[in-house]
């Protein structure tokens, strides 16, 4: 299976880790500790402690294939504890799930063919041999604090990816649980709400990319 290099900006604070190290920060669902295995069925929004920072725990990912428009789509996820990004003085928000896919001709992962990465509400998509590959890999350039990802290093009003800072080379892929489809928010920011769980997100994988911007 090929997976994809991302590769952070220099000024970056925060990396992806596993669902599970919510309760270690001290997440809280009404009140109660946060367990992602044992969240409550009605939904609700997971609360962070706001003097939170990036816990020093290892980088973790989430990974899925699920068929699609006649390819097999390797869907790699990542979880954020924050995404600091403000603009026009709103946008920050506590959790932020993330995403990079291949489109593959065989469902092992190692034929790839299209490849998408998620910017905020949308994503940009490639051919996979339009993608710049490090030692095999397709490199991602993760934008500094949104985690929006990109196929160079990138630099606008809204995001700034230098591709100068830590390449996340050992992330390990865990599977999914039940928390995937959980109904509730991921986080219980004031100005920007949670994001919604990846299923619920990002449903039909031909279709984001057909969406996404070339």
């Amino acid at each position: 299976m090929i997976e994809p290099l991302l590769i952070l900006d220099s000024r970056e604070q925060w990396w992806p880790v596993a669902v599970e190290t919510i309760p270690q920060v001290g997440g809280t669902v009404d009140g109660q500790p946060a367990d992602p295995h044992d969240l409550p069925a009605v939904g609700g929004r997971i609360d962070l402690p706001k003097d939170m920072t990036q816990p020093q725990v290892g980088t973790r990912g989430y990974h899925r294939v699920q068929d699609g428009g006649s390819l097999w789509w390797h869907q790699f996820w990542l979880f954020y504890l924050y995404n600091p990004k403000t603009y026009a003085g709103i946008g920050a928000h506590e959790g932020d799930w993330e995403m990079v896919q291949l489109g593959c001709r065989d469902p092992e992962g190692n034929v790839p063919i299209l490849m998408t990465c998620s910017q905020h509400g949308g994503g940009e998509r490639r051919e996979y041999w339009r993608t710049e590959l490090r030692d095999g890999r397709p490199a991602v350039y993760v934008a500094r604090d949104s985690h929006a990802n990109y196929f160079a290093p990138h630099r606008d009003v809204t995001d700034q990816a230098d591709g100068q800072g830590l390449e996340l080379t050992g992330i390990e892929w865990l599977g999914f649980g039940a928390w995937a489809d959980w109904p509730g928010r991921w986080g219980n920011s004031e100005n920007s709400p949670g994001p919604l769980a990846p299923r619920r997100e990002w449903q039909a994988p031909h279709a984001f990319h057909g969406q996404a911007r070339g």
